[in-house]
């Protein structure tokens, strides 16, 4: 045992600390080339599809991350195994691991395109749904309002 900011720490876990975050820090780098990847899908469907606006191509690039997952789902389900449904809990495959940096890369691309294309949207929804419930507020129960 050792002493640790007057706790009593066993040393396995500062291994299993280390272990840990020395495989997050490795899975970094993937799920950056990932993000990038969308990046560059998105760049080329604007440059394909100028005559589309920018958020056409951001929902061209979510249809083919669809097509794609599920794909690859259906792989890694069908074909490569294991099959989860005999060995739930196994450990990870390899695929199976670039398949989350993947798709991991996909969500903050995607969350990217919420923060740039829906926030003006999510706004004027929030304006329109505070101005009537004020005029709900000045209605009394049978429909009358309250200032006449």
């Amino acid at each position: 045992m050792t002493q640790c900011c007057f706790l009593r720490v066993h040393p396995l876990f500062f291994w299993f600390w280390s272990f840990h975050h020395r495989m997050a820090l490795a899975l970094c780098p993937q799920v950056l080339c990932s993000l990038g990847g969308w990046l560059s899908l998105y760049i080329s469907f604007c440059r394909l599809n100028k005559h589309r606006s920018f958020e056409w191509s951001c929902r061209l690039v979510t249809f083919t991350h669809g097509i794609l997952s599920i794909g690859l789902s259906a792989y890694i389900g069908f074909i490569d195994g294991p099959w989860p449904f005999t060995h739930p809990g196994s450990p990870n495959t390899p695929l199976q691991v670039h398949v989350l940096c993947l798709t991991l890369g996909y969500f903050i691309f995607d969350l990217g395109c919420i923060w740039r294309f829906a926030w003006r949207k999510s706004i004027k929804k929030y304006h329109a749904w505070r101005t009537r419930r004020g005029e709900e507020r000045q209605l009394k129960q049978n429909g009358h309002l309250k200032t006449h």
